[in-house]
């Protein structure tokens, strides 16, 4: 039993060793948050949820959301051509669902 258990978490270690290289950090809530009040403030939210938007108003929004995401997470936008498109890739990539939340619930398991 104490093999099995070591072994996974070897895996375990080995899958957060491969995400932090790939991934910087998971799109912190409180920062996503801070992130919809600067555009709510700005009058452009509506720019993330609609798809109809006016034009220049949703470059405006896509050129805040790149302006305020860190250096290396504007590999992740840098091909979107709306900010509604700029903000579902961020939230894809970042957001602590599925497989990266799966591997962070079980690694806390392990954690002494």
């Amino acid at each position: 039993m104490d093999q099995v258990v070591n072994q996974l978490v070897e895996h375990v270690q080995a899958l957060q060793a491969q995400l932090a290289l790939t991934k910087p950090t998971v799109l912190a809530s409180a920062r996503k948050f801070a992130m919809k009040n600067y555009l709510v403030d700005a009058g452009l939210w509506h720019c993330v949820e609609n798809k109809n938007v006016d034009h220049e108003r949703d470059q405006l929004a896509l050129a805040k959301i790149n302006l305020l995401i860190n250096p290396c997470s504007s590999v992740d936008v840098s091909k979107a051509m709306t900010a509604k498109q700029a903000w579902e890739k961020l939230r894809c990539a970042y957001e602590d669902i599925g497989l990266v939340r799966r591997i962070l619930l079980y690694s806390s398991l392990f954690k002494t």
